[in-house]
């Protein structure tokens, strides 16, 4: 059972951290688009990374490289966005862009569509033709993999386990391999809680201090292995030597997401080397939209919703005095809009429908379009 959100707002001179939960409804239309990004050097110095309940993780201290390097989410046919990423096989680069969809129940990733890539790999094998060729594949996962379970809240827990198919052809003389065709197998088994939640900042597009933005913190464990199959058999060892392959072998990453409303990209991710979540080695922060939609443009605590359980219909809210104009959006568990408008500064009240049944509701409210807070309520009839 999922929890139910719960407003925790801690004041301080500065800055106000109140706890979130991402739902469906919190993400924009249409998430298609370039991601910028900055990444740490290597030897940087972190912030304290400890899971916390009302935590305050300053990134903006780290250093990070001088160039921006960029993301891309592109559109595709079936699913809503494809993020587009480089792989590698022995070394060697391709890419494959990473069927995704946003719903009431989470964001997903369903496969890759990789694109054709063809390479010379003599300096590899010394064979003057030999050559790998990576044709145009639709990879589908053996189940959708979770990224996030929705509604996601301090406390939730999810996980996938997949596995997958990736085709290649190979030419090695020495080995008297001629466009042989190969397949690598893969197996990844993740697991991901939201461990703690409160606000973090880091440094913008400039090398400036951005807001402070609430955030959930995700950890999450990452397990892949891969087996490696040439001419419908268990690959030898000549040609996994050859490329420097290891049979079976596994891999763990340990991570760190910090989530914010409306991103499906991490404000930052950061990498451990370690399960005990003690010694990160890089982070990648997410250096888009870092103007003044952080926290502290608006006192959250000001913006009040009562009664709660709802037991007439009726919603009765208190805004502070701002300018801009005021919205609401209310949706159920799955997503589903229940009713909208706008609102009014000072006292209001949101009439809900009649035949509303009884259950968990989100309430988004907006100010000027920019996301404000996301609170649940309880409808009891």
């Amino acid at each position: 059972m999922k929890n139910i959100l719960f407003i925790a707002v801690l004041f301080s001179t500065f800055q106000l951290s109140a706890q979130i939960t991402l739902v469906q409804a919190g993400y924009p239309a249409s998430v298609i688009g370039t991601d910028s990004l900055k990444q740490t050097v290597t030897g940087t110095t972190f912030p304290g990374l400890a899971p916390q309940a009302g935590g305050s993780w300053d990134m903006s201290i780290v250093t990070d490289t001088t160039p921006v390097y960029f993301a891309y989410r592109v559109p595709t046919t079936i699913y809503q966005f494809a993020d587009s990423n480089y792989y590698t096989l022995a070394g060697y680069a391709y890419q494959g862009n990473v069927q995704s969809s946003i719903t009431s129940a989470g964001i997903y990733e369903y496969g890759i569509n990789v694109l054709d890539t063809a390479y010379s790999i003599s300096s590899l094998t010394s064979g003057s033709g030999d050559s790998l060729y990576i044709s145009a594949q639709n990879i589908i996962y053996s189940s959708p993999q979770t990224k996030i379970d929705l509604p996601a809240v301090y406390g939730s827990q999810w996980s996938s386990l997949y596995q997958f198919d990736f085709d290649f052809q190979i030419s090695i003389s020495l080995i008297s391999l001629t466009h042989a065709p190969g397949v690598v197998r893969t197996y990844i088994a993740t697991n991901d809680s939201v461990v703690g939640w409160g606000q973090m900042k880091v440094k913008d597009i400039t090398g400036g201090t951005s807001s402070y933005f609430n955030v959930l913190q995700v950890k999450s464990i990452i397990v892949s292995t891969d087996s490696f199959f040439l001419n419908g058999a268990v690959a030898p060892g000549s040609f996994l030597s050859l490329l420097g392959l290891i049979q079976g072998k596994q891999t763990t990453t340990y991570q760190q997401n910090y989530y914010r409303i409306g991103e499906v990209t991490p404000l930052a991710q950061v990498s451990f080397t370690d399960s005990t979540y003690a010694h990160p080695y890089k982070a990648v922060t997410h250096v888009q939209r870092l103007g003044t939609t952080g926290v502290g443009i608006l006192n959250e605590a000001a913006v009040k919703l009562f009664p709660n359980p709802v037991t007439k219909g009726t919603i009765s809210l208190e805004l502070p005095y701002t300018t801009g104009s005021w919205a609401y959006e209310v949706t159920n568990t799955a997503g589903q809009t229940i009713a909208t408008g706008s609102l009014q500064n000072n006292r209001t009240s949101i009439a809900l429908p009649l035949s509303i049944p009884a259950g968990t509701y989100y309430v988004r409210i907006t100010n000027d379009n920019k996301q404000v807070i996301v609170k649940s309520i309880e409808v009891r009839k």
